[in-house]
């Protein structure tokens, strides 16, 4: 027993690798079901226009179909590369670039590149590239490229030196998969099976098979046998008709007719498993979408969207089914309990009217294909109940498995749901930024505020309006689509440019100091601190000159790294302010775990003090912040009856349309010589 441990303990990482494994293949399935529907569609149309006699728009849609194999494995290159990049730190976009890259150099180096569109036609190289590209991202940390960013230049060299390497080793690789690739086809040429004996048959079958699993197409690398299969087919009928000699037993029409219904595997016998015993129900949608397709002999919907190809469970029946049905009709035929097959019956003809045309004529054929159906059912039930988690039932008794899994369903809706409405918000929300930036554009306000104990002193909040064609000025509603499309970090940095910009224009010696708001993205960042002392050497702006303003939101994100972030800015000099305090529930611990510099109460807290008890809390918040050694501001104070309260609770600055409105620089400047400097030279002409 004690023997058997250790041994479990290495089984269950290979347990959870294996289920990861068939839970991405799904996920990757999924994503591509559109291009598979769509080529099985094409290929089932162009076939129905055929028999129809009109050639023109059959040909249409076999070149659609054929253009549509041909994109397939780049598609699949690049879903799996997207799929599995979630798995990295490593951007998307650079691991689908890193991906195509080995697909294309080892299709290139395979010669595997389609003559008629370039494109790599090998999905298993496809795949494996991808999975290549993963096992290399993983083992390396690469940041995103931010021009803007001070340390671009490093960052851009490493990721030259990254690809550089990866190019390389792909390019190795592409080399010895070429020795593979010829090694594995000169055995396979070197095998030369005969299909019209029993054994070479089985291994003809097997090869078909096992390449088919893996997304090749066997019957183009054995196509010379083929072509002897069905010429010597051709002659044996001749023959036959002639009163020349008897029919083979082992023939086209043979592997046609029994080996081939609903598709390759037998796939009707999956397709019919899934309707009969399957409880997952998006299988059994997307066994009734694939039903039209497989009636007509055409299995991509399954091969490709539950997936067979690559995966290993399913790969097992896929490949054995055939054979199974190979020995059933082989013995069926040579201990004459039915007839051979007499014609070669179109490959599209449908299961059960295919055994009744290829025995002249004979129900004897539908019921041998109907048998070979009913044993291939059997033969894929336990491991397609395998793959969808079926053995649960085991484990758990049926009504609780059956209940889980109608949750687990609803869950899957409610989540594909909300990911198609989050998918239209977002590109909604991209149109109306595009349109928005297109026909106006983003200026900076700056709000007054004043100081009571300085009266003196100068300080402003900078505020992002949006302003259109007119000159009509806007409040930054807008903000919501920039979080939507998580571009709040390049809004801050382009605010950030414009204020740094605008306080060149600001007289050293009278504005004090200028607030940003800056959003949980931005201070999230790692080179928060560093991007922002770049900038403030960029444009000789001293650092005691700028106040950082974060919400709460901000403070319950990462405790360790703001701690770090407020620290960083406030050795240098530069202020770090509390805003909307009093508005959250964990306002008051957070004041006295982080070191701010200023609080700011928030409005709805002087809305309320209508009341004695309101007025109470009111004060009892700015006393708070003098505890904690905080300058308190007093936001949203609109009247001299609400600015003599605050100032009676204790606060230090007032801010608030009865000290001044948000306006461009120019008239926030004009107010402050107004205000302050003309009244002080009056003051001191007195």
């Amino acid at each position: 027993m004690n023997s058997i441990k250790p041994l479990l303990k290495k089984l269950i990482p290979v347990r959870t690798g294996y289920r990861i494994y068939l839970r991405d293949i799904s996920a990757i399935a999924v994503l591509l079901l559109p291009l598979t529907l769509a080529n099985a569609v094409a290929v089932l149309l162009g076939h129905g226009f055929r028999y129809a006699d009109y050639s023109d728009i059959a040909s249409m849609f076999f070149r659609l179909s054929d253009m549509l194999i041909n994109i397939y494995p780049l598609a699949l290159c690049v879903v799996t590369s997207y799929y599995l990049s979630h798995k990295t730190n490593i951007n998307s976009a650079i691991f689908i670039i890193y991906s195509v890259a080995l697909l294309y150099l080892v299709s290139i180096a395979n010669g595997s590149l389609s003559a008629a569109y370039h494109l790599p036609n090998n999905p298993l190289v496809a795949i494996v590239s991808a999975f290549i590209t993963l096992a290399y991202c993983t083992r390396i940390n690469l940041p995103t490229l931010e021009p803007q960013a001070v340390n671009f230049a490093p960052t851009l060299f490493k990721h030259v030196l990254h690809f550089f390497v990866f190019a390389s080793l792909a390019l190795s690789l592409s080399t010895l998969s070429l020795q593979f690739v010829q090694d594995i086809s000169a055995q396979i040429k070197a095998v030369q099976p005969d299909p019209l004996t029993f054994t070479g048959g089985l291994i003809y079958q097997s090869i078909l098979g096992l390449l088919g699993a893996i997304g090749i197409n066997g019957h183009n690398l054995l196509f010379s046998v083929k072509q002897m299969l069905y010429a010597v087919t051709q002659e044996n009928l001749t023959a036959w008709q002639a009163g020349e000699a008897s029919l083979n037993v082992i023939s086209q029409g043979f592997y046609d007719a029994f080996m081939s219904m609903g598709g390759s595997g037998n796939s009707i016998s999956l397709l019919l498993c899934i309707l009969l015993f399957s409880k997952e129900r998006n299988h059994i949608m997307l066994a009734m979408a694939a039903l039209p397709m497989v009636m007509f002999n055409i299995n991509e919907v399954l091969l490709f969207g539950l997936p067979i190809i690559f995966n290993p469970v399913l790969i097992v029946p896929f490949v054995l089914v055939p054979l199974v049905s190979f020995v059933i009709a082989y013995f069926s035929m040579f201990y004459g309990l039915v007839s051979p097959v007499t014609t070669i019956v179109d490959w599209m003809t449908p299961p059960l009217l295919s055994g009744y045309i290829a025995m002249n004529n004979s129900l004897e054929g539908t019921l041998l294909q109907l048998v070979i159906i009913v044993v291939g059912i059997f033969i894929y039930r336990p491991f397609y109940l395998a793959y969808a988690g079926q053995g649960l039932s085991s484990i758990k008794s049926v009504a609780q498995f059956s209940s889980v899994e109608r949750m687990t369903f609803r869950n899957l809706l409610t989540s594909i749901r909300a990911s198609a409405e989050s998918s239209i918000s977002k590109a909604t929300a991209q149109q109306r930024m595009v349109s928005m930036l297109r026909e106006g554009e983003l200026v900076m306000h700056y709000q007054l505020l004043h100081n009571l104990h300085d009266p003196k002193k100068v300080e402003f909040e900078a505020l992002l309006r949006y302003r259109d064609p007119s000159g009509k000025v806007y409040f930054p509603t807008f903000i919501q689509d920039f979080q939507l499309l998580d571009a709040m970090p390049i809004l801050d940095k382009a605010v950030l440019e414009q204020v740094l910009l605008d306080m060149q224009k600001m007289p050293v010696d009278t504005v004090s100091r200028v607030a940003i708001n800056m959003s949980v993205a931005s201070i999230s960042e790692v080179d928060f601190a560093m991007h922002l002392k770049s900038r403030l050497t960029h444009y000789n702006i001293a650092p005691t000159s700028l106040a950082i303003e974060i919400t709460e939101e901000a403070i319950l994100s990462d405790s360790v790294h703001l701690c770090k972030t407020m620290e960083e800015l406030q050795a240098i000099g530069i202020m770090v302010v509390m805003d909307d305090f009093g508005a959250g529930y964990a306002s008051f611990p957070h004041l006295l775990k982080y070191p701010f510099d200023k609080i700011k109460i928030d409005r709805s807290l002087l809305v309320d003090a209508t009341t004695q008890k309101g007025k109470d809390l009111y004060h009892l918040v700015a006393q708070i912040g003098n505890i904690a050694n905080c300058s308190v501001v007093a936001e949203g104070v609109e009247n001299e009856e609400e600015m003599d309260f605050v100032a009676r609770c204790g606060v230090d600055v007032i801010q608030g349309y009865h000290i001044a409105r948000p306006q461009p620089l120019a008239d926030a400047m004009a107010l402050v010589e107004t205000k302050y400097l003309k009244n002080e030279t009056i003051a001191q002409s007195a």
